[in-house]
């Protein structure tokens, strides 16, 4: 009977390990903020994609909410908050807004704007396969795949005729064409690709 105990004691434990671990497999990936990315993405030879992002708009989107011309949009528009604490702002100036909870992931700063989780996905899972592939030489990770394919649809979530400021003449296409929006027209205008992965 001791045995039958001690055998049940230990296919409980092994049983809770199995699905704690699985679990945290599971578990979705968290936001980590922009901080984090630099700490990688910001090297001379690989195209300096941290520095790159600073000196571009959407790092200055939720700052762009405090200016006259915003503050005039809200008061047109009617809204109950200032542009920089309006929902109905905020869901595009800044990462990864929870319009339920009315705020953004704890590690996210709003002041960062729109930040590179906005369009690469929460982080988490990227960071420990760099590490992996930076500390255990682990050669078998697709660093790829622990981000989504960057689409056409993650941009027009905002990028669309909702937004006060939109211009449908502002993208010329090659045949001359004016447009509201191009996807491949914008990814040229903010590229911040690595030299290094072009001549792979």
């Amino acid at each position: 009977m001791r045995n039958v105990r001690m055998y049940l004691a230990i296919a409980c434990a092994v049983a809770l390990a199995c699905a704690f671990a699985l679990s945290k497999a599971e578990a979705a990936p968290a936001y980590v903020g922009s901080a984090q990315c630099k700490v990688c993405h910001n090297k001379k030879e690989e195209g300096e994609q941290y520095n790159k992002w600073k000196a571009e708009k959407h790092s200055k989107a939720f700052e762009t909410l405090k200016s006259p011309e915003s503050v005039k949009i809200g008061q047109d528009k009617g809204l109950a908050k200032p542009p920089h604490e309006a929902p109905e702002c905020l869901k595009c100036h800044t990462t990864a807004f929870d319009a339920a909870a009315n705020k953004v992931p704890d590690k996210i700063k709003v002041e960062d704007g729109v930040s590179c989780e906005q369009c690469h996905g929460p982080g988490s899972d990227h960071i420990a396969a760099g590490k992996k592939v930076m500390f255990q030489k682990d050669t078998t990770i697709d660093m790829a795949a622990t981000q989504p394919k960057i689409e056409a649809a993650m941009c027009t979530k905002c990028h669309n005729e909702e937004s006060p400021t939109w211009k449908a003449d502002r993208y010329t296409k090659e045949d001359g064409t004016k447009v509201g929006f191009d996807f491949e027209l914008a990814k040229k205008k903010i590229d911040h690709s690595n030299p290094k992965k072009a001549t792979q």
